[in-house]
């Protein structure tokens, strides 16, 4: 259950509002789009959802759907920016309530990416929400050192609530667990491009080379003016502590306990051996006798199942590491709808003998994995560590990390500390992806292919960890990470 995009491998709502769909003021990108274009590209987007997406009727109903189509229609009647008509699409996704449906900003044509969120406008700062206030977590060169834990009130005279108000009706996640779409809107985000950062520049764009912020510190307000900064240059302060990975991965040791940090699994570029990280990071605590390991995958959407690799090197047995049955809504693609569609895998346009079915719902079971990395099994791998396993979790946990969250909980493999995941216990959708393209537009719109249903009825809510622990303003200013020392305890 993956989440992967074309450009690495091929080189909130439960109903839209109108409101979503208003035009933002002043758009850079002023070129107009023409009702007949717009509406042709809509008629293939829909027509792609409702003849291929598997979870497209998991919280929707077919009139529903049918609803938020014909809003989409009615914001086309008239002409609109590529931008507008970008965020008409984000808001029409978001109402799928699955966290692989969207225009995926890192799938975008450089044209069309350029266009829409190409300028020199990131804050250059980190910010994670916590109770809607936007909390600092890192200055990233604002100039004027603001501290860790110190409130931004308003950016160029917009309240950070109204931003995060605004933004939330194009956000992704999987069901009604809105708490995804919170933590995916702050910085640093889990893609290349931050949906945040998106967002704000097509919503609120910037009029300068800087943007006029109102922070509070310590409880005094106070006005200063920021730089922005390119998303080059504020990747690379993001990135700049990261010493052992070029993906900010850490094993380090605090006594006899060790601490996996993982803030990504989407390890798709470098020639980078991460496999063979894992595998020295648990070779050094089977070596050392450590008493316990935390694997913090806090920050982590997802990726590679680079948790089978964890735990790999846990268990005695092969172990079934997928308690979910596979669905998809076709056997072969509609010929009409072929040459919108892009993959890495011809196999997914036609399944072929795979696909056993239809039911009465015109569902067809999948009887092999989508992605290779949809592991059906884990087998044991090199020397196990028998020692006691806490893992970190969060909001942003979702598609891969969701997915170990849940087996390592249900296997008893380790400890869950912090916050209910991401993701959605009544089953994702993912595991195999279409790249759906809108040759009027230019854009693109990912497209989940295989369902993933739980054997038992469960709730609309992500993984609850066995010990929870929320985070705290006051812990943020003080540098202090009560969960990671719950963890700690926990596994010492």
């Amino acid at each position: 259950m993956i989440h992967l995009d074309r450009r690495h491998l091929m080189t909130g709502a439960s109903g839209l509002v109108a409101a979503a769909f208003l035009p933002a003021p002043a758009k850079a990108n002023d070129t107009l789009l023409s009702p007949v274009a717009m509406r042709s590209d809509i008629a293939i987007l829909c027509d792609a959802y409702a003849n291929l997406h598997p979870g497209l009727y998991r919280y929707l109903t077919p009139a529903n759907f049918q609803r938020q189509r014909q809003c989409l229609d009615r914001f086309a009647a008239t002409p609109h920016t590529l931008g507008d008509f970008y965020l008409a699409l984000s808001a029409f996704t978001a109402s799928v309530r699955c966290g692989h449906s969207f225009p995926n900003p890192a799938n975008q044509t450089s044209a069309v990416a350029s266009a829409l969120f190409g300028k020199p406008d990131r804050l250059p700062f980190a910010f994670r929400w916590l109770d809607r206030r936007m909390i600092v977590t890192a200055d990233l060169g604002s100039g004027h050192h603001l501290p860790i834990g110190s409130e931004v009130v308003a950016i160029d005279g917009i309240s950070a609530r109204d931003m995060l108000a605004k933004m939330l009706p194009y956000a992704r996640t999987d069901g009604s667990n809105d708490a995804r779409k919170v933590a995916d809107l702050g910085i640093p985000g889990d893609a290349d491009e931050p949906t945040f950062d998106v967002l704000r520049a097509l919503l609120f764009p910037s009029s300068g080379p800087s943007a006029r912020v109102v922070v509070r510190i310590s409880g005094r307000g106070e006005t200063i003016v920021c730089p922005l900064m390119t998303a080059a240059a504020r990747n690379g302060a993001l990135r700049h502590s990261s010493k052992d990975s070029p993906y900010g991965w850490t094993f380090e040791m605090r006594g006899q306990v060790g601490i996996l940090t993982m803030p990504t699994w989407a390890v798709f570029h470098e020639k980078w051996d991460w496999q063979g990280f894992i595998d020295t990071s648990l070779d050094t605590a089977v070596d050392r006798q450590l008493s316990g390991i935390v694997i913090d995958v806090r920050d982590n959407g997802g990726g590679l199942d680079c948790g089978a690799a964890i735990i790999a090197r846990l268990i005695k047995a092969p172990l079934s590491a997928d308690s979910y049955s596979r669905h998809v809504r076709y056997r072969k693609i509609p010929d009409r709808l072929a040459p919108y569609l892009k993959t890495w895998d011809r196999s997914f346009k036609d399944w072929g003998a795979s696909a056993i079915g239809p039911d009465s719902a015109g569902f067809y079971t999948l009887t092999r994995p989508g992605d290779a990395s949809d592991t059906d099994t884990i087998q044991p791998r090199g020397r196990r560590f028998a020692g006691r396993v806490a893992v970190l979790v969060g909001s942003k946990n979702a598609s891969a990390t969701f997915g170990f969250a849940g087996l390592m909980q249900r296997q008893r493999l380790g400890t869950l500390v912090g916050e209910q995941t991401g993701g959605n216990r009544r089953g994702i959708n993912g595991g195999a992806f279409f790249f759906v393209g809108l040759p009027e537009s230019g854009v693109e719109v990912d497209l989940p292919l295989i369902a993933y249903w739980p054997g038992t009825q469960q709730p609309d809510a992500g993984i609850m960890p066995d010990i929870t622990v929320s985070a705290r303003t006051a812990d943020i200013q003080a540098e202090r990470d009560i969960a990671l020392m719950r963890a700690v305890t926990v596994v010492s």
